[in-house]
């Protein structure tokens, strides 16, 4: 804890003080204290009391382009953690029709609104649902951009994979879905992760089409997840994963219908089968095991009341399961010996909306709702900004699940005050 309160202090006045930038530091310093009530025990309590920082920098290096490098850290005073890491460091430059970008970098493709099937980089974890940032998490990659006059394409060279990183609450859910829930965890930390000279690659063509943004893509990488077998054999029964390959071929639209902008995704593919079982042993995949389609339809509307209200709506389509639940138990008959079958994995649904609302130049309030028709369930986030000075915010927030008990189950109900300074 002592250790890292200094490595944020020391990174913090480094930053600020570095003096071979030309440019003036941007960034945010913020202050944050969550509620969590239990819908179950009735019992609330003070979850965090948190501080943290976004720190960037940019600069023009003459020919080479320009160079990004940004920072994060939070301390949580009431859980006792901290953390500081790089968030972004890249160069950009351009050479004739070509662009180009290299270092850890936020890559975000397709045209929906958070939920993007064609966006194979994303790592949208439940923690991403309740802050709302479901862009991604940046990657170390290299990308390069041709623009022709009526078309343009992009390549993406990934050259170390990075999993999906399991979250506190990711983990409780795993544990509370599941009766394998800690064996779940346990395979996940320990499945061998793929390293050098097992690259990502990702090619994507954009042109325009009766007056919409087409986007066909391709992508050739692995699992965020790794994908785990039960492994039942002489010697017992345990869990094994292995990050599969998986091949996606993709295509997303965007454009307008009179005054109402419209988008849609789509993609198909999924990873290479588990390997066959040896004779002895006996394997039920808890993950999915072959191609799968997902896809979203959403569009957005403003209405003329006050000062406009944003309407958006989407509809999710997962061929692969739930959003929450990434693996599915085994189905065992009971007898002697008991019968175990692979679980079965139904498509989910899910219909997203939010409504975005400006009362003034200082204050705006927004809701957003996000409900599995599985799971008959959901997740309500209404929240309240106001401007109180140039650069200072108050953020309000709550999170509420509503509706039957499952994979939703698991968010408690929070109610969220933050206080942002940007500069």
């Amino acid at each position: 804890m002592k250790k890292s309160v200094r490595i944020l202090a020391v990174l913090l006045v480094l930053l600020c003080a570095l003096p071979a930038w030309a440019a003036v530091p941007a960034g945010e310093l913020y202050g944050s204290l969550s509620y969590d009530w239990d819908r179950k025990e009735q019992e609330g309590e003070l979850s965090s009391a948190r501080t943290g920082f976004r720190l960037a920098l940019e600069d023009e290096l003459d020919d080479w382009g320009k160079l990004h490098f940004s920072a994060k850290g939070w301390l949580d005073w009431k859980g006792k953690d901290a953390s500081v890491a790089v968030d972004q460091v890249w160069l950009r430059g351009y050479s004739g029709d070509f662009d180009y970008q290299i270092g850890r970098q936020l890559i975000s493709w397709g045209t929906a609104d958070g939920f993007n099937p064609t966006n194979y980089f994303a790592r949208l974890s439940s923690s991403a649902l309740l802050s709302g940032e479901l862009g991604g998490e940046p990657v170390w990659a290299g990308r390069l951009e041709y623009y022709a006059p009526a078309w343009s394409a992009t390549a993406v060279l990934i050259p170390v994979f990075a999993p999906q990183e399991v979250d506190e609450l990711m983990a409780q859910m795993l544990v509370g879905a599941d009766p394998m829930g800690e064996q779940v965890l346990a395979a996940i930390k320990n499945t061998k992760k793929p390293g050098l000279g097992n690259p990502e690659v990702a090619l994507r063509l954009e042109t325009q089409l009766a007056g919409f943004d087409v986007q066909a893509s391709y992508f050739w990488g692995y699992e965020p997840l790794p994908g785990l077998e039960m492994v039942i054999s002489e010697g017992g029964m345990g869990l094994e994963g292995t990050y599969r390959r998986q091949h996606f071929v993709g295509l997303a639209l965007a454009g307008t219908l009179g005054s109402a902008g419209i988008w849609a995704e789509a993609s198909y593919g999924g990873p290479a089968k588990f390997a066959a079982a040896e004779p002895d042993q006996e394997r039920i995949p808890l993950s999915i095991n072959g191609k799968y389609f997902q896809a979203v339809v959403g569009g957005d509307y403003t209405i003329n009341v006050g000062n406009g209200l944003l309407v958006q709506a989407q509809y999710i389509y997962r061929g692969q399961g739930s959003l929450l639940a990434p693996y599915v138990a085994p189905k065992v008959t009971l007898g002697f010996p008991p019968v175990v079958e692979p679980g079965e994995i139904e498509s989910a649904h899910y219909l997203y909306g939010r409504l975005a609302y400006e009362f003034s130049p200082d204050s705006s309030a927004d809701l957003v709702v996000l409900y599995g028709t599985k799971e008959e369930a959901g997740i309500l986030l209404p929240s309240y900004t106001h401007r109180l000075a140039q650069g200072l915010q108050l953020e309000l927030s709550l999170l509420q699940p509503f509706g039957e008990e499952g994979d939703f189950d698991h968010f408690p109900t929070q109610a969220r005050v933050a206080l942002k300074y940007q500069f």
